[in-house]
């Protein structure tokens, strides 16, 4: 393997704090929580559907992996910062609650400067349903106005609450770093906090930024990972423009996805949140808690080539892996099972495909890979947490989740890709995969905590 760091670099790494997993929550196009996510994903079930958030009749691609049946009724912290609350940062306060529970969290009775959060997230979007009333110059004029700064809940825009369309508009509620600021001010998280913004990437790089802020003692405790919501009008005409959606099956959504097939031909937008309690160990055994994974290896890396294409050779992103597997101290004969970031577009499942065989040479073909895009979609910023997490159940659970729609074998792309159907095997190491348009790529290495 080719060393990417340097011998001073391996000697701070022997020192590092390990870091474990102890808690995960998720809303998911499958399911508004683990248990129901987990349990249509190893069943093989498809998350994509008609769209239903806007009319897409004129649209060139009608179909869409949305959150179903979600709660968007109840007020989270106060009716004035209620309409601080976008689709996205809603999924992302549920995915977090629940990933506290089953870390048997209660931040309260904890040191809250030691804990932070990093996120990764993108503008919050507002669907052209919207426009209309949203920029109405006369109700923009009057709410400015009348605006008056309220010392009592220091909210400087109390008016807001007087009408969402308004707030929905307002640069707060979309900025990417909205979702981070109010699960701070949710949980009194008084730590380091960050956000991260880099497409596909987003969430991966959240969390190895996460991993690094534990290991350098910055924080005992980091919530983390990723949330998006960005199927509307805008998302899917430009995605489309650029080729990379599917458009050929829009009269059977299920069968739209399909990762590393011949006949692929897209990727289906999606949604949701992924949340990840990682804590550093020595803190997590003093209070008891569950461990149910060791998060052992991050790399980064950029492919410099263009914005909306891999290299078909898989440069850069086999940086991105060796650089992961050397972090966690882990061979290439190590890894049980590839996490792939399989978006299901011609070349990036060619150029993972190749990333793999660069780093894995002949062991590749023994290494099974899936992709969940295949019954999630494409979560954007947020699919790298829901993917570690599912990477998390998967070891926890011995069953590795399929690729479905796998029905064309394309000879360039000639791995394991575990068609069909979920597959019993028990694995000690996994790698997951996210590489962004733009280039930005990141791979992450999880481990049963021995």
């Amino acid at each position: 393997m080719t060393a990417y760091f340097s011998k001073e670099w391996e000697k701070k790494r022997a020192k590092q704090k390990r870091v474990v997993i102890t808690g995960v929550g998720a809303v998911t196009p499958l399911g508004n929580d683990i248990q129901n996510t987990w349990a249509n994903l190893i069943s093989g079930q498809s998350g994509i559907a008609p769209i239903t958030l806007f009319d897409a009749s004129r649209f060139p691609v009608k179909i869409a992996a949305e959150v179903k049946n979600f709660n968007f009724d109840n007020p989270i912290l106060s009716e004035e910062l209620d309409v601080f609350f976008g689709r996205s940062t809603r999924f992302c306060v549920s995915a977090t609650k629940e990933a506290l529970v089953n870390a048997q969290l209660e931040i309260e009775h904890l040191d809250t400067e030691s804990i932070g959060i990093c996120l990764g997230s993108n503008e919050e979007y507002a669907r052209f349903s919207h426009y209309g009333r949203m920029f109405d110059p006369e109700k923009i004029l009057a709410l400015l106005r009348g605006r008056k700064f309220s010392p009592a809940t220091g909210n400087p825009y109390p008016h807001l609450a007087e009408s969402k369309e308004l707030g929905q508009i307002w640069p707060l509620r979309r900025s990417a770093h909205m979702a981070a600021n109010l699960i701070s001010m949710l949980y009194n998280i008084q730590g380091p906090i960050s956000t991260t913004s880099s497409a596909c990437a987003s969430s991966a790089q959240a969390i190895g930024r996460a991993l690094r802020m534990i290991q350098d003692g910055d924080a005992d405790l980091i919530v983390t990972g990723g949330c998006d919501a960005i199927i509307g009008e805008t998302s899917l005409t430009g995605f489309a423009l650029l080729g990379a959606l599917s458009k050929k099956h829009s009269t059977e959504p299920e069968k739209a996805s399909r990762p590393f097939d011949l006949l692929r031909d897209g990727f289906i937008l999606g949604e949701g949140s992924g949340i990840l309690v990682l804590e550093e160990l020595s803190h997590a055994r003093k209070r008891n808690a569950p461990i149910l994974a060791e998060l052992a290896g991050y790399g980064s890396s950029s492919n410099a080539y263009r914005l909306t294409a891999a290299p078909e050779d898989g440069s850069g992103a086999d940086i991105c892996i060796s650089a992961a597997l050397q972090d966690a101290d882990c061979s290439v004969e190590e890894i049980d099972y590839i996490n792939a970031h399989g978006t299901s577009t011609y070349i990036n499942d060619k150029s993972e495909t190749a990333a793999i065989k660069k780093v894995f040479k002949d062991r590749a073909y023994d290494i099974p890979i899936s992709s969940n895009k295949s019954m999630l979609g494409h979560l954007v910023a947020s699919a790298a947490s829901i993917e570690l997490i599912i990477s998390v159940l998967t070891l926890n659970g011995g069953i590795i989740p399929p690729t479905i729609n796998y029905e064309n074998p394309d000879p360039e792309c000639d791995l394991d890709y575990v068609p069909n159907e979920s597959r019993k095997k028990q694995v000690q190491t996994i790698l997951s995969n996210s590489f962004a348009f733009g280039g930005q790529n990141a791979s992450l290495v999880v481990k049963k905590f021995h």
